[in-house]
């Protein structure tokens, strides 16, 4: 079966899911629907996982049992963002309750597919405001809420700072746009290039610019970096970044350069460092909403939230790897340390 083929099974499959829960319960309970729209299948599928698995418990806290009041109708992209649109429209015409809507990218698809269907934002939305998915933080308006990664320039500037107190005689950094994750409402693309060249001019790195659109990329992006002599490398946050943290991790080390990100599941597979904040504390404030709106709240009347502890996580065996050596001052900041 072809992936397209294997798509559309999990498409049907969750569908029929949702219908027969749905007839289970009629006359006692209504189920309430909430549409996902996912990057990965590998990320949120059916099978246990420490994601899934968060969300699902703190929503039981809260009420929702899955089979008995809730269920999810899951689609997953498999990193075609293109698809996202499409794949909205689905759920809109299932009917679901809310969207959940993970990434920018889905949050886009979703505003395009519906302006009535309350749509929850969460994972790597750092340009809401910029992508047309809301108005503001504060005042969101329209059909849409939910978490935002981080408010992106302030974290980012972080965290070459981070790089530049790491490797203080370093002189080339070199950046790793996803693209796909930063299409507009409008159909465009908002380029946050600018604000990255000039956060590396402020810190006196020589920026290198690289876009990866698919997993394929990172390869020769990486063998590019070496030809170039980047000598530190920060990957943007997004689901395919996320997909392929170890790929990136073990790109890094064999290129000799070193890797900076703000997933903390970076640095885990094998990244020098990453400050951002914790996933499970997104997942956590997005549960919040999905409850709220559920029992009646409007997406328009809720700001959106950004995560409320940013972590720093440093790898010390990819330091010493690499023959870097963190300085005191940042590994006194550090909310953990690996080896």
């Amino acid at each position: 079966m072809g992936l397209q083929g294997r798509r559309r099974f999990l498409i049907g499959a969750s569908s029929i899911l949702a219908s027969s829960l749905a007839a289970q319960v009629q006359g006692r309970e209504r189920v309430r629907v909430v549409g996902q729209l996912v990057p990965y299948h590998a990320l949120f599928a059916n099978k246990p996982n420490p994601i899934r698995s968060r969300y699902v418990g703190e929503l039981k806290a809260l009420g929702w049992t899955e089979g008995k009041n809730i269920a999810f109708q899951r689609l997953f992209s498999e990193g075609d963002f293109g698809r996202l649109p499409e794949m909205a429209k689905e759920l809109v015409d299932e009917k679901v309750d809310v969207i959940w809507a993970f990434d920018t990218a889905g949050a886009v698809g979703a505003v395009r597919a519906t302006r009535t269907i309350p749509i929850v934002l969460v994972g790597a939305c750092a340009y809401p405001v910029e992508c047309g998915v809301i108005k503001s933080f504060a005042h969101p308006g329209g059909n849409v809420t939910g978490v935002a990664y981080f408010q992106g320039i302030e974290v980012q500037s972080k965290l070459v700072q981070f790089a530049r107190e790491t490797l203080p005689m370093a002189k080339k950094l070199a950046w790793v746009a996803i693209p796909p994750d930063l299409v507009t409402v409008s159909g465009g693309e908002f380029q946050p290039r600018p604000y990255y060249e000039k956060i590396a001019s402020d810190l006196a790195f020589e920026l290198g610019y690289y876009e990866c659109r698919s997993a394929e990329d990172f390869a020769p992006v990486f063998a590019a970096l070496r030809a170039w002599g980047a000598q530190a490398v920060i990957v943007e946050p997004s689901p395919l970044s996320n997909e392929a943290a170890p790929h990136i991790a073990q790109l890094a080390m064999e290129a000799r350069i070193a890797s900076f990100s703000n997933m903390d599941y970076s640095v885990d597979m094998g990244g020098l460092l990453s400050y951002g904040p914790n996933y499970f504390n997104i997942l956590d404030l997005a549960v919040g909403y999905i409850d709220r709106i559920l029992r009646g709240a409007r997406p328009a009347d809720l700001p959106v939230e950004m995560p409320n502890k940013l972590e720093l996580l440093i790898n010390q065996e990819t330091a010493k790897a690499l023959g870097v050596t963190i300085p005191n001052s940042i590994l006194l900041q550090a909310d953990r340390v690996i080896g």
